[in-house]
């Protein structure tokens, strides 16, 4: 999986903990499944411990209308103990879900979103109207609450990821928050969902900043090869030379090369032959890097697609790694490619 997953991971245990992610950075060795499988743990417990008081209060619950509940909530209760007992509550009460939501402000929920657990989410949020979602979300965008906002759409209904994604303008954080989505046939599912060119809207974003670009390419390198060359194509679209070339010294500076060669696996000859034209790929300490991302992270699919389009002493330098790896680690791709070129 994607190293930029991993991290994005590292991000969601540091906020399961309530800690800087700086805190919790050793642990990014882990990887990204084993990250997950941490924090759910970690969360689960949290939220394991209060069982009882929250049994209480489930029991109480249906003496006090939905009004009464928002009025005193907003008034007293911390978002921290209100988004903890919520979803206990509201998977024991469904249906007085959306009447207690609808008295609540966008602020307050949004208050409250980090501290749901997250198993809750789950049961909750497919049956949530999504007007009552929207502004609520609008309001973690212009947080840049991302990681909160993406359980949501893990487990919302097709109907409401068409509904939000509509309903939410900035497309930048829309970015960010699918490239979260903590499965990889998840997201499939949701890009598909989408249409065509609201989709391509979004995709756009990923050349307005280094951050975004991170996001757009996690996204691309998790997804399967033909939907990654459709979009893939999209994105590249849309860079001039000099963009690319401040693309491409992005990647290298945010380590995102192994995404990039995911990435170049899958897009179409167009991306490839500007990929190899550019003056910064070709340079020693670059050609170098993506070397070293190929070997280590065994991307030479992507790499030897490019340099078929490369000529001279650059396009040698990669075959003559690949067939080093081939023959050192048994990389029948690595093989197969570069005898071909």
């Amino acid at each position: 999986m994607s190293d930029l997953v991993a991290r994005a991971q590292l991000i969601m245990l540091a906020e399961t903990l309530g800690v800087p992610p700086e805190r919790v950075r050793h642990l990014e060795r882990l990887g990204a499944e084993n990250l997950r499988s941490l924090r759910e743990r970690i969360s689960n417990l949290l939220f394991d411990e209060q069982s009882a008081t929250f049994a209480r209060m489930s029991r109480l619950a249906p003496l006090v209308p939905n009004g009464l509940v928002a009025r005193v909530s907003q008034a007293i209760v911390p978002p921290l103990v209100a988004g903890r007992a919520a979803g206990a509550l509201g998977v024991d009460h469904p249906g007085r879900a959306k009447g207690v939501l609808s008295d609540l402000s966008p602020q307050y929920m949004a208050d409250c979103a980090p501290f749901l657990d997250q198993r809750t989410v789950a049961v909750l949020a497919p049956n949530i109207p999504p007007a009552l979602l929207i502004p609520a979300a609008n309001e973690l965008m212009r947080r840049k609450a991302y990681v909160t906002a993406s359980w949501f759409l893990d487990y919302a209904t097709p109907e409401a990821l068409l509904d939000l994604e509509a309903g939410i303008p900035d497309k930048a954080g829309l970015l960010h928050t699918t490239s979260l989505v903590q499965s990889d046939e998840r997201l499939e599912q949701i890009v598909r969902l989408l249409p065509t060119e609201r989709l391509a809207v979004i995709v756009r974003t990923a050349v307005e900043s280094p951050e975004l670009l991170m996001a757009g390419l996690s996204l691309l390198a998790r997804l399967s090869p033909e939907l990654a060359a459709d979009l893939g194509d999209i994105l590249f679209e849309q860079l001039d030379d000099d963009g690319l070339t401040e693309v491409l010294r992005t990647v290298v500076g945010q380590d995102a090369i192994p995404e990039l060669l995911t990435v170049a696996a899958a897009v179409r000859e167009d991306a490839l032959r500007r990929i190899a034209a550019d003056p910064f790929l070709t340079e020693p300490a670059t050609l170098e890097d993506f070397v070293d991302a190929a070997v280590e992270h065994d991307r030479w699919e992507g790499l030897l697609r490019v340099a078929e389009h490369l000529s001279g002493e650059a396009g040698r330098r990669i075959n003559r790694a690949a067939k080093s790896a081939a023959k050192s680690a048994g990389n029948s791709a690595a093989n197969t490619k570069a005898k071909a070129s």
